[in-house]
């Protein structure tokens, strides 16, 4: 075969194949498509098998179904501290029951006046409020107020730092940990004890009163 042709024949199936590849791409089935998508997720999700903060992570709970499932009391809890972090005046929490949904909690959201603002829907497995319920709710409230030196100037009291780390403990804890005791500190911080279900101590930790998040 001629050197003419031989480069002839090479640069069509060169073509070929760049356009073909497009094609098979494009009409590939979704399983096919999506497969690498799912695997650099991960087997047990987005974050890994232990949650977010990596292996383990805060209390080795956030990100898989909980042990033991969310109560009516600690889905309120949830929404007290969210509201109370957010420092939001004209939003309350109003009456929290089992949803008519199996498996869900719902959690009213009441404005300054006591109008039913939005219904916020808890599942009871993971202990986490639902996609469509954080949608409508960024929706709601908007973004958050990025006035820094506001928000560094606060000082949350005993009583609300009691409800942040209780609300840490259920969103973290896996159904399986519960807050013990909390106490200032000379320096004023906090200093919040986590046990188990038999009051045996498996973490200490101690909470920015500003911030109301654990610094050690």
């Amino acid at each position: 075969m001629k050197r003419k042709t031989t480069l002839k024949l090479a640069a069509a199936l060169i073509a070929t194949t760049m356009i073909a590849t497009p094609f098979a791409a494009t009409y590939a089935s979704p399983g096919e498509r999506e497969h690498k998508g799912e695997y650099m997720r991960g087997e047990h999700g987005e974050y890994g098998e232990h949650g977010k903060h990596g292996k383990g992570g805060m209390f080795h709970g956030e990100g898989r179904a909980r042990a033991v499932p969310l109560t009516i009391d600690e889905a309120r809890t949830l929404v007290d501290a969210m509201l109370l972090k957010m420092g939001e005046p004209n939003l309350k929490t109003g009456d929290a029951k089992a949803s008519e949904q199996a498996g869900k909690i719902d959690v009213v959201l009441l404005n300054a006046s006591g109008d039913v603002v939005e219904v916020l829907k808890f599942d009871e497995k993971t202990g986490r409020m639902d996609r469509g319920t954080r949608h409508d709710l960024r929706k709601l409230i908007g973004k958050p107020n990025k006035d820094k030196a506001a928000r560094f100037d606060r000082k949350f009291t005993a009583d609300q730092m009691t409800l942040l780390a209780n609300a840490m403990v259920i969103r973290f804890g896996n159904g399986e940990l519960k807050l013990g005791d909390i106490t200032e500190t000379p320096r004023g911080t906090y200093t919040a004890t986590v046990t188990n279900q038999a009051g045996e101590i498996v973490r200490e930790m101690e909470l920015s009163s500003v911030t109301g998040r654990p610094i050690s």
